[in-house]
């Protein structure tokens, strides 16, 4: 007869089968909690509207296969930045709800068909000139106009919208306190609901004006100007869909990372006002010297290994920036730092579980979330 198993230390409890745990789907963080559910969500409804196309009363292009096409491309372009965002928004804590992530993404799309960029543009691109730089027959002043015209121009177009919110917020802020009773309580409120006060909300509000930026310059210019360049329908269609999937499918190491490591220098500069002309031209110089990398290397080689090589390098170095970042704007963020001082009041307050020993809880295992 087997010897019976040895007894429990007394500091630990035997398993309990509560409701939990036989169904852990309705115990404690279940999986219908927000950040499980929504990326699951948001596939299954990307799946089955690329399922639908053609999709009824949706009309981009008077012939039926082309617009059948750009059914596809906008469904794709959308899933692409969504899952970009909530990557990046997970990463940094989600700080913002993704309604406000996505109503920036649309600003910057609706800019970038209006006139004001084509004001923007002329700045950059006639004004300086870029432009007459990069037909230069000289290396160094190509890489210049492609510095200034590319780099300079698109990436301080993406930053309008956070310098924008940022003295919006501040706007808010000052109101708040300058008035008293309802009144203060509705304008601090509306600031800390749209305002950028810290370089987490920089981060993830760059990295949605960069994907609303994506969108717009890929659907706009690129993929219909691949679409002119061939004669029939079928080969339009697919060559717009590896345009759309070569330029979306690295988005998270371009121009959502570019815009994200600016919006970060510029949180920094609202939490440090007195730097903010340091801070600001750091961010939009450094975003735009690796814009103007990624545009300019066939200015200086036609060689195809080395320019996709280069592009591997400057993905990843732009991406390890902008996580860079994020783990440091984790790290200052004043809002974070609340929230795990309250989530550690909660729990020490809390009655204790079934532990093995005393484990002192650690600022990492606060979770994120709201």
């Amino acid at each position: 007869m087997a010897a019976p198993p040895p007894p429990l230390p007394p500091d630990v409890r035997r398993l309990e089968l509560t409701r939990g745990t036989v169904f852990p789907l309705v115990g404690g963080r279940s999986a219908w909690s927000r950040e499980h559910l929504l990326p699951i969500f948001g596939t299954i409804v990307a799946g089955l509207s690329l399922i639908a196309v053609p999709i009824p009363g949706l009309n981009f292009n008077a012939n039926k296969e082309i617009n059948e096409a750009w059914q596809v491309y906008v469904l794709i372009a959308i899933y692409i930045a969504f899952l970009v965002n909530y990557y990046i928004n997970q990463m940094c804590g989600r700080p913002r709800p993704g309604w406000l992530l996505a109503l920036v993404a649309i600003f910057t799309l609706l800019m970038l068909g209006g006139s004001f960029w084509h004001v923007w543009y002329n700045l950059f691109y006639n004004v300086l000139p870029a432009a007459q730089w990069q037909k230069s027959t000289n290396a160094t002043v190509r890489i210049a106009g492609w510095w200034f015209g590319t780099g300079l121009c698109e990436e301080g177009f993406k930053a309008l919208p956070l310098i924008a919110l940022a003295l919006f917020g501040a706007g808010m802020t000052a109101l708040g306190r300058s008035t008293t009773g309802w009144l203060s309580r509705f304008f601090a409120g509306f600031g800390r609901r749209f305002g950028l006060f810290e370089p987490l909300d920089g981060i993830v509000m760059g990295v949605a004006s960069g994907s609303g930026f994506f969108i717009a310059e890929t659907l706009l210019q690129y993929v219909p100007g691949v679409i002119k360049q061939v004669k029939y329908p079928g080969s339009q269609a697919f060559d717009g869909l590896v345009l759309l999937l070569g330029r979306g499918l690295p988005d998270i190491a371009e121009h959502s990372a570019w815009a994200g490591l600016f919006g970060y220098f510029i949180g920094l500069a609202v939490l440090r006002p007195g730097m903010a002309y340091i801070l600001i031209p750091l961010g939009w110089l450094s975003a735009a010297a690796l814009h103007a990398g990624w545009d300019a290397i066939d200015t200086v080689t036609n060689n195809g290994l080395i320019i996709l090589g280069f592009w591997v390098f400057v993905g990843l170095l732009s991406y390890a920036l902008l996580a860079g970042a994020i783990f440091k704007a984790r790290e200052i963020s004043p809002r974070r730092r609340i929230r795990i001082a309250a989530e550690l009041q909660r729990r020490a307050a809390a009655p204790p579980l079934s532990t093995v020993g005393n484990v002192a809880l650690a600022a990492a295992e606060v979770p994120d979330g709201d």
